[in-house]
């Protein structure tokens, strides 16, 4: 789909609201080292505006609980729904976000990253999945996501 260019009327349908989800249940000693859901689970529907891009932003609480954790937050994109086919997988390199090993109080950080090649008008689910890496124990305060439309 093209731009929306200078001068163009900009309608509703062309941009959607923004959405956002947050839980802040502490989640403790989280040992999957494979991208898991959570509980409960931090998700979202959100329209593709006329664009097809949106900033995504995902941002939590993390820390690691013993001495030689990383924990990974990213967000998991989907047409239609949850069992719906993926158009981005979480991945803490490309947009997510992660704390250090040796983080043994709460870091409060986020990204946002934009997403592009969006279908216009197709309904798209959202949410957030977590992990630890190189060790066995990580604890999660929050977790957020947010999807903006822009032009």
């Amino acid at each position: 789909m093209p731009d929306i260019t200078n001068g163009e009327l900009v309608t509703a349908v062309d941009m959607p609201p923004s959405v956002w989800a947050f839980d802040d249940t502490r989640i403790s000693d989280i040992s999957s080292t494979a991208y898991i859901s959570g509980s409960p689970l931090v998700s979202l529907y959100f329209i593709a505006p006329t664009s097809g891009r949106v900033l995504l932003t995902v941002g939590g609480g993390l820390q690691d609980s013993s001495t030689a954790n990383r924990v990974h937050l990213a967000p998991v994109v989907r047409e239609d729904g949850p069992n719906g086919t993926a158009v981005l997988a979480a991945d803490v390199v490309a947009r997510g976000i992660g704390c250090t090993d040796q983080t043994t109080s709460f870091m409060y950080l986020s990204r946002t990253t934009l997403l592009t090649g969006l279908t216009p008008g197709r309904t798209y689910y959202a949410h957030t999945a977590y992990k630890v890496s190189g060790g066995t124990s990580g604890d999660i305060q929050s977790r957020d996501i947010t999807v903006v439309p822009v032009p």
